[in-house]
């Protein structure tokens, strides 16, 4: 029985489209951190800062179809908010935590676009 199993799973993996599937599923499996992220404690504004660079990546990613410049314009939003929002309008303190949070969410967006390639 344990034989017959084991020789149906390695079916299932050499098939093309189970591989289709478990690529899916590992590109699912980037964002991850994001999604347990939005789950734990939205309260937290420093976790609102990473998750919604993740998106304006991947955004911006889909838009621009380049990396580099997806990065360069999430993270240029992110020191914007910053500078205008908080520090110009007084509308909240500009926080160099928060542009590492923005940081960390553009790099999180990068490891799943990466992801797309393999």
């Amino acid at each position: 029985m344990k034989k017959t199993l084991l020789t149906i799973i390695m079916l299932l993996g050499l098939s093309s489209a189970s591989q289709a599937q478990l690529r899916e599923a590992a590109q699912l499996a980037t964002l991850s951190p994001t999604i347990l992220v939005i789950r734990a404690d939205m309260e937290n504004y420093k976790k609102s800062h990473y998750m919604l660079s993740t998106i304006t990546y991947m955004g911006s990613y889909m838009v621009l179809e380049s990396k580099w410049k997806a990065a360069l314009l999430t993270l240029l939003v992110g020191a914007t908010k910053e500078l205008v929002y908080d520090a110009m309008l007084g509308r909240g303190e500009p926080l160099w935590v928060d542009m590492q949070w923005n940081t960390l969410g553009v790099a999180q967006g990068a490891v799943f676009t990466l992801s797309l390639q393999f």
